[in-house]
């Protein structure tokens, strides 16, 4: 699922511009499979708090994403990712200090606040990047970009096996197919598309939100089979509210300058 999501946002962003594709990208395709894994492994209580956890995860996603945004300005790839990891990284070890066993109202506060922050200091564009037939693509980068998602998840997954759910959940919340999406952009369509890339991720990130707070409070309760069918259908109807909104605001008419 994660590597077919890279190929539709690569897509995406291509046909409707970089923040249409960040958007498509913050669907929960990475943190279901991983979720629902550990349901089935370890029970509905272990997957709340794998969702509990992979909600305070997004605060080092955020971090992620402000980082290399505000690096992808003045330095190349290289040096953008390695920004954003040790943000992340970093925001990943402070959230797991001092909130790991923190309860589900706690985390979700948590990862809002800090989508919220994070999207509101990210660097202002002058404008909506439009990418449609406006940059060279290399042949065969899509299948790259499957590839290395792919080799990715299968690295999480065997890790939260090996280190519980709460660990599990937080290191799903971690920035794999933004790491991938970023660099691949920022090479190919420069800083400026990058940063509507991870604009757009960030406002998609409620999908997100919403399936795992689905997750964290029906797993137990109500078993796997409707709490994922519940959940999913929730992060569908956040995207797909956040996609008309980013749609609207696209085709708003400019203000008019005094005098214009």
């Amino acid at each position: 699922m994660a590597p077919v999501l890279v190929a539709l946002t690569t897509l995406a962003g291509r046909r409707w511009g970089a923040r249409a594709g960040g958007l498509v990208s913050a669907f929960p395709a990475v943190v279901g499979p991983v979720l629902l894994i550990i349901a089935q492994q370890r029970g509905g209580l272990a997957a709340e708090r794998a969702a509990s956890a992979t909600l305070l995860g997004l605060v080092a996603l955020s971090g992620f994403a402000l980082a290399y945004a505000r690096t992808a300005r003045v330095r190349r790839w290289p040096g953008s990712l390695a920004a954003g990891w040790a943000c992340a990284i970093a925001a990943a070890a402070i959230a797991g200090w001092w909130l790991a066993d923190a309860a589900l109202p706690v985390a979700l506060t948590a990862a809002v606040l800090s989508i919220a922050f994070a999207r509101g200091a990210l660097p202002r564009s002058p404008g909506q990047p439009y990418l449609g037939g406006s940059a060279k693509h290399p042949r065969g980068e899509v299948v790259v970009r499957m590839a290395l998602t792919a080799a990715l998840i299968a690295l999480l997954t065997v890790a939260s096996e090996l280190f519980g759910p709460v660990v599990g959940g937080m290191l799903a919340a971690l920035p794999v197919l933004a790491s991938v999406l970023a660099v691949f952009t920022h090479r190919v369509q420069g800083s400026e598309a990058t940063i509507g890339l991870l604009g757009g991720m960030l406002t998609g990130m409620s999908g997100f939100v919403a399936f795992c707070a689905a997750i964290a409070l029906l797993a137990a309760p109500a078993g796997t089979v409707v709490a994922f069918a519940v959940a999913t259908v929730c992060a569908v109807a956040a995207q797909a509210l956040m996609l008309i909104v980013i749609s609207e605001v696209r085709f708003l008419p400019a203000p008019r300058l005094p005098g214009g």
